[in-house]
Parts: C-alpha cells; sequence; structure tokens
C-alpha cells in the first residue's frame, strides 16, 4: 500500500511536471535588455519551488525526469548542456530547503506564509537564486551555449545579470504563491475548502463584507488602468506607488494567504502587460529598480502578514481564555452572552449538586473540579446542535437546550445522572441532583433570570426533581411550587404593569402635606398584601423594573392632573437594590423630563441602610437626584444604621421616624425621650420629621409637642386608590 502510494504521487507530481514547466514558462513576464530578452521573472522556477513545499523529497524525481523531458524539447540542447542547466536550477532549491529544514524543523512545509518564514525567505528567496545565477554564471564559462542562451549564462552585460538576478529572486518571493495555493487545491479538496472559509468566507461577513467590496473594485480598477492602452508616463511614474499602498490597507482585511496570492496576480498582471506600466522606464537601470522595489514591498507584505496573523492568534487565544474557566476549562457566563446572542431562541437550564458543598469540604477542590469536568462529559452525548454546557460558580452548572420539550430532557438528565455514581480516589460518590429551566426573553433578562434559576434549583434539588420557570403562566410546571408560582405571578404583574397604587396622606398640624404612594397587587380576584410581594421583589433582583414602573405610573397620573403649584404632592419608596444600579438616577430625572413634571413634586424616600451606606454608586445616585431638585427622606429612622455620627452628616431634608418609637409613645418614657432627641436633631440640620403609625388622637398630640412637624397613620388618613384621589 505504502509503495502503490508512493508511486501514485510519484506519477501525479510527473503529470503536473510535464503540464506545468511549459505553461509556466510561457506565461513568464519577458522584455529586452541590450536588444537580448530576458526575463521579468521565470515562473517555471515558482513552479518548482511549489512543487518542493507540496511534495517534499518525493519532488525530486518528478522535477528531475520531467526537466530533463521539457526542455530536451523546448531548448534543443546536446545531453550535457542540458543536464548541466538542469543540475544548476534544481541543486541550488534543494540545498536551500535542506537548511530551510534544519533551521524551521520537520513541518518547514507547512504553515505558509507565517510558520518559518524568515529561513524560507533568506534560503529559498535570495540564497537559492543567487546560487542558482553563479552556478549558470560558471557553468557558462565552462561549457558553450548557443547565442540566444549565452546572456542568461554570463554572456550578458553586467546591468543583464543584475536584472537577470532580480527575476529570479521575483519568480521565488512573489509568485511561489500562485502555484502553490492552486496546486494544493487541486491535489487537496480539504485544503480547498478549508482556504475558502478561513481565506475567503470569513472576508464576506457582515462586518468585512462592505470594507472588502470596495478593496476589489479599487484593486481591479488599478489594475484596468495600469494595463491600459493608453501610454501615460504620467500614469507610470505616479500611480505606481498606488499598489503598495493599497496592499498595505488590505492586508489587516484580507489575511496573509489571500493578500499574497492577489498579490502575486497583480506583480503578474503589472510585469506582463507593461507596456503602460513600464512606459518611459523601460531600460536596464529603471527594470532593477522596479524589481527591487517589488522584492522590497513583498519581504514587508510577508511581515505585516505574520504580524498581523499572530495579532489574530493572540486575539483569539485572549478572547477564548476570557471565556473558558481556567479550572473546569468550560465556558463560562461570558461565553453564554455570546452563544445566546448566536441562538437567540432556546431555554436555560440551571443542574444543582444539592451535596457538592459537603463533598467538598471533604474531598477538596480537586474533587470539585473533576466531578463538574466528569459530570459535563457525560451530557454532552445528549445535547443537539447549538446546545452547550457552561460553568458556573459554587455547585451548579448551566446548560443551553435548543430541541423541544426541555423539561422531558432536562428531567431525563436529572434521572441518569442520579442513577450513576462518579469515582474519585478508590470511593463512589453519590451525587444528588435538581434542575430549574426557564426562557430568557431578552439578553437584558440573562442575569436576573439566572438568579431565579439558581434559587428553583436550590429547592427541586430537595426532592431531586425540576422546576420550570417561565414568564407566561400558562408554560409553568406542573410541579411549580407555591413559592414559584407566586414569583410567576409578580414578574406578569411587573411586565403588565397591573399594579394598583395607592396614596396614603402625611400632614402637618394645620392639616396640609402631601401623600406617599403604595403599592397593592390583585390578580385572579386575590389581594396579594406588600408583605408577600416585597420580598420576593427584593430576593429575585426586580426592584429596578418594580420602583420604575411604580414611577412611570405615578408620573402618568400627574402629567393628567398638572399642578402650578411647586409643592410637594408625593413621595416614593426606592428600594435598595434600585439606587445601587448605575445611572438609575438619571433614568429618573429622564423620565420626569418626558412626562413633565417638576421634580419638587415627588419625594424619594430611601432606607437608612441606603442613605448611610458606604456603597459610592449609592451616594452618587442619592447626591444627583437631591441636586435635580429631589427632597430626600429617610425611611425607618433610627431602627438600624443611625447614630449621632451618621446623622451629623446625613445630606436629606425628611426624616421619618419608625412606627416602633411610635406605637407605645403614650406609655413608654424612653419612646418619648428618643423621638424628642431625634426632633432636636433635626431642627438643629435642619429637617422636617415625619411620625409614621399614628393611630390615636394622644399620639398625635405628644408627638406635635415634641417636635415632630408631620404625621402618618390611620388617624390621618387610609390608603385609597390613586384614581380616586382628588387633585
Amino acid at each position: 500500500m505504502i509503495i502503490y502510494k508512493t508511486i501514485r504521487k510519484i506519477a501525479i507530481a510527473l503529470t503536473l511536471c510535464l503540464l506545468l514547466i511549459p505553461f509556466s514558462r510561457y506565461i513568464s513576464p519577458t522584455t529586452f535588455v541590450d536588444g537580448h530578452k530576458t526575463y521579468l521573472a521565470y515562473l517555471p522556477l515558482s513552479f518548482i519551488m511549489a512543487m518542493i513545499i507540496i511534495y517534499g523529497r518525493q519532488a525530486i524525481l518528478p522535477l528531475a525526469a520531467g526537466s530533463l523531458i521539457i526542455y530536451t524539447w523546448l531548448l534543443d540542447l546536446p545531453p550535457f548542456p542540458l543536464v548541466v542547466f538542469i543540475f544548476c536550477l534544481l541543486f541550488p532549491l534543494l540545498i536551500a530547503s535542506l537548511i530551510t529544514h534544519y533551521y524551521s524543523g520537520r513541518r518547514w512545509r507547512f504553515g505558509l506564509p507565517n510558520k518559518g518564514m524568515g529561513p524560507r525567505i533568506f534560503w529559498l528567496g535570495f540564497v537559492a537564486p543567487f546560487t542558482i545565477k553563479l552556478l549558470m554564471y560558471l557553468s557558462g564559462n565552462a561549457v558553450e551555449y548557443p547565442p540566444e542562451l549565452a546572456p542568461f549564462f554570463g554572456g550578458g552585460s553586467v546591468i543583464y545579470m543584475i536584472v537577470d538576478v532580480l527575476n529570479l529572486v521575483v519568480a521565488s518571493l512573489i509568485f511561489t504563491p500562485l502555484f502553490y495555493y492552486p496546486l494544493r487545491m487541486l491535489l487537496n479538496p480539504h485544503f480547498a475548502v478549508g482556504f475558502w472559509r478561513r481565506c475567503v468566507r470569513h472576508y464576506r461577513r457582515d462586518k468585512h463584507r462592505f470594507y472588502t467590496a470596495c478593496w476589489l473594485a479599487a484593486w481591479v480598477l488599478y489594475l484596468l488602468l495600469m494595463c491600459s492602452p493608453w501610454h501615460s508616463e504620467l500614469i507610470s511614474g505616479y500611480l505606481v506607488p498606488v499598489v503598495f499602498v493599497l496592499f498595505t490597507l488590505g492586508i489587516r482585511r484580507l489575511g496573509g494567504r489571500l493578500s499574497s496570492l492577489l498579490w502575486g496576480i497583480s506583480a503578474w498582471v503589472l510585469l506582463t502587460y507593461n507596456t503602460g506600466f513600464l512606459q518611459g522606464v523601460n531600460t536596464q537601470y529603471s527594470l532593477s529598480f522596479i524589481l527591487s522595489v517589488f522584492i522590497s514591498f513583498t519581504v514587508c507584505l510577508l511581515y505585516m502578514a505574520a504580524s498581523y496573523h499572530k495579532n489574530e492568534w493572540m486575539k483569539r487565544i485572549y478572547h477564548l481564555q476570557a471565556q473558558t474557566d481556567p479550572l473546569t476549562t468550560l465556558p463560562n457566563l461570558r461565553a453564554l452572552e455570546e452563544h445566546i446572542g448566536l441562538y437567540p431562541t432556546g431555554a436555560l437550564c440551571c443542574l444543582r449538586m444539592a451535596n457538592f458543598e459537603f463533598l467538598s469540604r471533604h474531598y477538596g477542590m480537586m474533587m470539585r473540579i473533576y466531578c463538574k469536568k466528569t459530570i459535563a462529559r457525560e451530557l454532552q452525548p445528549w445535547l443537539l446542535e447549538g446546545e452547550k454546557i457552561f460553568q458556573l460558580p459554587g455547585s451548579e452548572l448551566l446548560l443551553f437546550l435548543r430541541g423541544g420539550e426541555t423539561e422531558a430532557r432536562l428531567t431525563y438528565f436529572v434521572e441518569q445522572l442520579n442513577n450513576k455514581k462518579i469515582p474519585w480516589n478508590n470511593t463512589s460518590l453519590e451525587i444528588e441532583y435538581g434542575a430549574s429551566w426557564g426562557i430568557v426573553d431578552s439578553p437584558e433578562e440573562l442575569q436576573r433570570t439566572l438568579g431565579q434559576l439558581s434559587y428553583l434549583a436550590e429547592k427541586a434539588s430537595d426532592v431531586q426533581r425540576v422546576l420550570g420557570l417561565d414568564s407566561r403562566l400558562e408554560a409553568v410546571s406542573g410541579q411549580t411550587t407555591e413559592r414559584v408560582l407566586l414569583l410567576q405571578k409578580i414578574k406578569r404583574a411587573i411586565d403588565e404593569e397591573a399594579f394598583q397604587l395607592y396614596a396614603q396622606p402625611i400632614v402637618n398640624r394645620e392639616g396640609k402635606g402631601y401623600h406617599e404612594i403604595l403599592s397593592r397587587l390583585v390578580i385572579d380576584g386575590q389581594n396579594i398584601t406588600p408583605d408577600k410581594f416585597i420580598p420576593f421583589i427584593a430576593e429575585f433582583n426586580l426592584s429596578t423594573r418594580f420602583d420604575m414602573m411604580v414611577m412611570k405610573m405615578l408620573l402618568a397620573w400627574l402629567a393628567k392632573h398638572p399642578d402650578d403649584t411647586r409643592q410637594i404632592r408625593f413621595s416614593v419608596n426606592l428600594m435598595p437594590l434600585t439606587l445601587m444600579q448605575k445611572e438609575i438616577a438619571q433614568q429618573i430625572v429622564a423620565q420626569f423630563k418626558a412626562y413633565k413634571v417638576p421634580t419638587s413634586a415627588v419625594v424619594i424616600e430611601v432606607t437608612e441602610e441606603q442613605a448611610f451606606s458606604n456603597s459610592e454608586t449609592s451616594n452618587q445616585n442619592i447626591a444627583l437626584l437631591r441636586e435635580k431638585g429631589f427632597k430626600i427622606a429617610i425611611d425607618d429612622f433610627g431602627t438600624g444604621y443611625a447614630n449621632y455620627e451618621r446623622l451629623k452628616k446625613l445630606q436629606a431634608d425628611i426624616i421619618k421616624i419608625d412606627g416602633c418609637f411610635v406605637r407605645d409613645i403614650t406609655t413608654d418614657v424612653m419612646d418619648k425621650l428618643i423621638v424628642k432627641s431625634i426632633c432636636k436633631l433635626a431642627a438643629a440640620k435642619p429637617l422636617a420629621v415625619v411620625a409614621e403609625y399614628v393611630e390615636t388622637q394622644e399620639q398625635r398630640e405628644i408627638l406635635l409637642q415634641l417636635g415632630v412637624q408631620f404625621l402618618q397613620g390611620y388617624l390621618v388618613g387610609k390608603p385609597e386608590p390613586l384614581q380616586q384621589l382628588k387633585p
């Protein structure tokens, strides 16, 4: 079999030599120097070099036999001069190839034009052509050649010899890709497919398509202009450098392989149809200069291509490293975001290992890594095209599934995994699995959905089953618990703005003041109180969506019921996580501008935790809101973070004393002292003081005597629907 393959290779190589050596000689660009014909690029040398790169040592016999047959027919030389000529042509290339192999290693023929480029350029691009010409010069002194061939063997002038040497360098450096790539594609269709994918299709994508089309159009127009029948010294003298600029601009977008191929085509066209290109400069010295410039630019082009290739390779490596967990080697959340961009439709599934933390404490971190890699390996055969496993911190893995029957497939996965044991250091680990799944409606919802899925997976792992999470209530799994069902109702209510706003009065001694906005939720006739839905909103990171929904509904009411005064009309609570969002203050201000409602009409209520926190984002948002004209109120004051030092530095306008200091103020002396102390400190700032949960007339009188300016509670007024409130 090996002998058959070798003979077959040699036969194919010999056939190519018999066909392409005369063809390459025929299409070689030529001109006349000192009245003698000379080549501007001897393309048989390019073909021979391409054959050596493709076939290696197996090309020696076909090249020698093919050259002997072809040149016997073409040159009509006696046997000895013919053999000497073929020796001069092939021997330097073989020696240069051996030296390149020595410096670049066994794979010196692969990875063109980037790998081992330096040795290839030096030995094959320069040393081999110079050696060929040196041997031809020496043989010309020892062997007699016909007059028409004598100039090639040292019988011409010095400048003729210079041009002749340069044409060999041009052939080896510039035109070898013209034969190498087509031959590789012809001999190996897989290489043709790879070349198309890497070097052509990549640059036809949307982000490259316009630039590539413009570059190719400019390239074609330039060649047409330079090879046109108009013999103008203006064109030949001033437009030649444009081709160098054109390829310098194109190298970063077209890549090294395609650029070297197109540069070879350009050089061949310019040197072959050179009447216009060489107009006015077709002299020996001008030719040598032009060929030297072509050689110099080719070397620069090759190194630019190598630099670009290395830069792109490093970018791919860094991109891959940024999207891969270094311990488990699984894709991370950054890779998940990109994957969802490629496959917008699909379900996210969170697979949780319930006893993972316990096992990790006993067996160590390496056990955790090994188990995750093993689980991913077990799941991989069950995944379809476009489905992937992603690493999550802790005891979870994330699956992206695209096929139908997501819950049924995930249930099957969990059942199969629960029936398997993972070997670890001469023991078998029994891991308990649970999972949750849901649909990501938009990339902006990804992080929020991941938090919800993690919570559900933790609940599901308690009973080793699967729980479904979906924004559409009718699609929620029948196994979903009451808490999950309530979460769906809350999410749907936020999306549909189904909350009802209520207003509770906050008044001073004269009965004048403003209203605090409260929210109520009624779904399917069921009244869900704030103590039930507010914890869900905070736990599942829905705070910002909820607060902005309330603000939007209030602004819509204010826009319908404008007031010419600049007085406070309402106060609105912002939850802690809302103020921790960057640029949330700008979004609130923008909403007020959109509805044409003055910021002075609304008080922003924040908790002590927010007002006294060390969160730079929260502090910046509060400061910006106050700067834009909002009054800032500190809700539930005195219950947690407040102390005299913080109160001294407080940047707010109103403090609301928590109801725990008001409820027993008629009987508890300490409550009276605390409220009195707060009022005195507030008066010194100065801050307005609001007391919550005022329910009796006696409480009202005591609070007003202690210095409280505003009262809130059932004594003053119960919450009523905002739509029923009289402006």
